[in-house]
């Protein structure tokens, strides 16, 4: 079915609104629901012009699986949950996005403004064909299909220049979407920041080739070690949840940019062996997945979901037909960049952890919160499929680390009696099941400070992380331990 221009435009420009509106983020509940049922008559009225369309019959089918869900009871208080509105708004958007795209890439743009009222180089000249002074203005070409007319304006829309152009954007707009993509990046979610800080973390090494060693992991390693403490030259990669997969693609990755790293020190807590990020059902866990380790390893590992337009969430302030038309994405680069040098000789935590909660919290308190960060990591050793996968991943990872000649060293954090008291016997006799036939083919030292006498209830800041004070204990322990 051959579609005409003024039939396109309007398509464009409808999902322009409906990305607006969707993309604000004090969208409520309510709002949403109103938005949907739009949405789901708008695909039904253009399938006829877009069924040939493969991103155009994903949203279709996406709107259709909302809408089928739109009026089961349970469906407001799922939405009313911290995040899940959220990322189904993002999960919308980006189909939205999708499918605008494919239309705008078959469509040729000639801007036509007042000079002095917009500067050219935030216009994305690549994806422009022409632009042309508004007093100086041809409209010979206009009834071309593939021609697109867009008309840069500043204030009111005069009465003789309307029904000219196919797309009217106020330049008023374009600094107040300027100034919402600076806010968006300034505002750090916990994710964005992660992500930001490995990137940055990372990429460092590309220059600074005189690091010898890297401090890898999860949340133990990034609480627990300081770069400046240790006695050579060191960089952080660890961020919170990470598990034995991203654990090593950081240690693949860090090697690559810096072929010179000759140690690292690895935490390797009993629950990590049945520990796969990517198959967790939690939402915050699915994010550290889809907004933090996609984005900088374009690994997805083990997740089902489809994530390749679903990571640039800083973005979602400013609608496709912006994107594509100005350098919005320049913007959040240089605005990025400036972000993740804040973070490169940096500790995770910008201020002093010197508090503990066990000293805080009264006797009962303990007992109830460690038990339940224990049985968080109790259910793990069940998974396995997943100890058979990173059986086969360490194992595989240490004898390319032992031919590289990189010293591997991987210890056990220390945790409170309280944590200790509740953690499953048979999560320590399985670590230990896998971990030993692994010592005798391989070159590695292992530290097990679960039990250690070294650490009082002073030194955590909860029930298995160390502050500052027990992270200065823990840095001189395994700095002894490193060859040099």
């Amino acid at each position: 079915m051959e579609i005409e221009k003024i039939e396109t435009s309007l398509v464009i420009n409808t999902l322009e609104k409906f990305y607006s509106l969707l993309s604000n983020d004090h969208i409520s509940v309510s709002q949403f629901f109103d938005t949907l049922p739009k949405v789901a008559n708008f695909c039904i009225n253009i399938h006829p012009m877009y069924n040939n369309n493969s991103d155009f019959l994903i949203l279709f089918n996406h709107v259709y699986q909302l809408m089928s869900n739109l009026h089961q009871k349970d469906t407001i208080n799922y939405l009313n949950q911290d995040n899940i509105l959220k990322f189904k708004r993002y999960e919308l958007l980006s189909f939205l996005e999708q499918f605008e795209v494919s239309i705008i890439k078959e469509l040729q743009f000639n801007l036509f403004l007042n000079i002095h009222n917009v500067e050219m180089r935030s216009i994305k000249m690549e994806h422009v064909k022409s632009v042309t002074d508004l007093k100086n203005a041809d409209f010979s070409f206009k009834k071309n299909k593939r021609d697109a007319l867009v008309y840069i304006y500043s204030g009111e829309v005069q009465q003789q220049e309307e029904g000219n152009f196919d797309f009217y954007i106020a330049k008023e707009s374009i600094l107040e979407s300027k100034n919402s993509l600076i806010s968006k990046l300034n505002q750090f979610d916990y994710y964005k920041r992660d992500r930001f800080y490995l990137e940055a973390k990372l990429d460092s090494l590309k220059k600074r080739q005189d690091i010898r060693l890297l401090l890898a992991g999860s949340s133990y390693t990034m609480c627990g070690l300081f770069e400046k403490q240790m006695p050579l030259p060191a960089r952080n990669v660890a961020v919170d949840a990470q598990d034995l997969y991203y654990s090593i693609k950081s240690i693949r990755t860090a090697l690559d940019y810096n072929p010179n790293i000759t140690h690292c020190i690895l935490s390797f807590a009993y629950y990590f062996w049945g520990y796969d990020l990517s198959l967790s059902t939690s939402l915050y866990q699915y994010k550290r997945v889809t907004e933090v380790n996609y984005p900088v390893f374009k690994d997805k590992h083990n997740f089902s979901g489809v994530l390749e337009d679903r990571t640039q969430t800083f973005l979602t302030s400013i609608t496709p037909l912006r994107k594509h038309l100005f350098l919005f994405d320049k913007l959040a680069e240089q605005q990025i960049k400036k972000i993740k040098e804040s973070f490169v000789d940096a500790h995770y935590f910008p201020y002093p952890r010197v508090g503990s909660a066990v000293l805080k919290n009264d006797e009962q308190t303990n007992h109830q919160l460690a038990q339940k960060r224990a049985a968080s990591h109790n259910k793990f050793f069940k998974y396995q499929s997943t100890v058979e996968e990173n059986k086969k991943l360490f194992a595989d990872f240490l004898e390319e680390m032992n031919s590289k000649g990189v010293q591997i060293i991987l210890f056990v954090p220390p945790v409170t009696e309280y944590y200790r008291n509740y953690i499953n016997p048979d999560l320590i006799s399985n670590f230990y099941e896998c971990m030993e036939p692994l010592k005798s083919k391989f070159q590695f030292t292992l530290i097990d400070l679960f039990n250690s006498d070294q650490f009082e209830s002073g030194d955590f800041y909860d029930y298995d992380h160390l502050n500052d004070r027990g992270a200065k204990k823990l840095g001189k322990i395994l700095g002894k331990e490193l060859d040099i």
